[in-house]
């Protein structure tokens, strides 16, 4: 995918209206958030993006022919629950990225 030429007063207008919402920000208590909480927000973030990238593998290396038990041999689990966790529906499929269907 190319990248979206824009002329240089686009790219101004659009500064201008990123300053603009910086510029009238009032930061009040309600959107304060304690260290502790925001380094657990974070963290669940990323695990949620590690989980995904774990269910996209599992996809590919099942579409490559990795057997289930050998997919659980890599995730430290035995064959049934690899299978349980990561035998994924078409919604799930879709919901991951995943571009083909795995044969099962």
């Amino acid at each position: 995918m190319s990248p979206v030429r824009r002329s240089a007063e686009e790219i101004r207008s659009q500064a201008d209206e990123l300053a603009a919402c910086f510029e009238g920000f009032d930061p009040s208590e309600a959107h304060e958030v304690p260290v502790a909480e925001y380094l657990l927000e974070r963290a669940m973030r990323a695990r949620t993006l590690c989980e995904r990238e774990v269910a996209r593998a599992v996809i590919v290396a099942r579409t490559g022919g990795a057997t289930w038990r050998r997919i659980g041999e890599v995730l430290g689990v035995d064959e049934r629950d690899a299978r349980e966790a990561y035998g994924l529906d078409e919604d799930q499929r879709a919901e991951v990225g995943a571009t083909r269907t795995p044969e099962l």
